[in-house]
């Protein structure tokens, strides 16, 4: 799949960056459609394009309405369930008007958390439930984003629905039933438009981060969870961490910007964030636990 911008062409983005965005966003696809990912290099990955994104040059392109159709696809006939699209690029500020078609007997969503909170539930009576050893629902999904229409029968179910692209960087979208065997995507929204600069004062809802149970044993796979996290200034900017292990942790600053010192177990920590950028953190009594939190600025 090639990869394209919409707003290339205007005198102010610089070539070498968006070449270096395309070529990482095409590894991504590949890894995302085809399943073979090793999630720890997939989340580094997107990591190093949230920064790509969050250092691009302000657009200044008027917003427009994109028709974007997503659909359900069973990848090279192998059984797992996947979105095509894998990616979508957009301008911040456009109107994104999604079409999802699932064409499986399974039940599948179009679902995004914060800051966008938007779903499309193509579940309609007679879907399979996988995650409830694929019994049949007997009723139309009620979990829908206001507006969003769904239509149509098993194996052949059509959704509708549209949002504004208002916050800048990178967030995905999964169907909350196959999330875990690999059905998920990515939205990049490249910034456009002036923004808000004044951002010292601003501040919104909240974030958590659990500190997991097991996270002071190295062989942990996981210790701050989530390990990569994205917050909006004015939108989401505080982070909570709390301490779910049975070890004392904290959380430092990588450039020693924030700490909370002792965390003993059960303790919290919370951290507003009102700079943009991209902060990276440890724990100082266990070196292999790190996180990130990448802050972009508000709409």
């Amino acid at each position: 799949m090639v990869v394209t911008f919409a707003y290339i062409g205007t005198s102010e983005v610089n070539s070498s960056q968006i070449s270096n965005l395309q070529n990482q966003l095409s590894s991504l696809e590949s890894q995302i459609l085809t399943g073979a990912q090793n999630v720890t290099s997939l989340k580094g990955n997107l990591t190093s394009l949230q920064s790509d994104v969050a250092n691009l040059p302000l657009m200044h392109q008027p917003p427009t309405t994109r028709n974007i159709k997503v659909e359900w696809v069973n990848s090279l006939n192998s059984g797992q369930d996947r979105f095509f699209l894998p990616t979508i690029t957009v301008n911040q500020g456009d109107t994104l008007d999604i079409t999802f078609i699932s064409n499986d007997s399974d039940a599948h969503t179009f679902t995004m958390e914060a800051p966008y909170n938007f779903q499309i539930n193509a579940t309609v009576p007679g879907s399979l439930d996988y995650l409830n050893h694929e019994t049949p629902f007997t009723t139309n999904a009620t979990n829908n984003s206001p507006g969003v229409k769904v239509s149509g029968s098993v194996g052949n179910v059509t959704g509708t629905g549209s949002f504004v692209a208002k916050y800048a960087g990178i967030y995905e979208y999964f169907c909350i039933y196959h999330v875990a065997l690999g059905m998920y995507g990515y939205l990049i929204v490249l910034p456009n438009l002036p923004t808000n600069t004044n951002t010292s004062a601003q501040s919104g809802g909240s974030v958590s981060v659990s500190i997991v149970a097991g996270a002071f044993n190295y062989t942990s796979p996981i210790n701050f969870s989530p390990k990569v996290i994205t917050v909006v200034i004015g939108v989401n900017n505080t982070v909570i961490w709390t301490n779910n292990d049975s070890y004392a942790h904290t959380v430092t600053a990588d450039d020693g910007s924030f700490s909370s010192g002792n965390m003993d177990p059960g303790n919290t920590f919370s951290k507003t964030f009102t700079t943009p950028g991209t902060f990276t953190y440890h724990c100082s009594y266990h070196g292999w636990m790190t996180g990130t939190v990448i802050v972009l600025p508000s709409p």
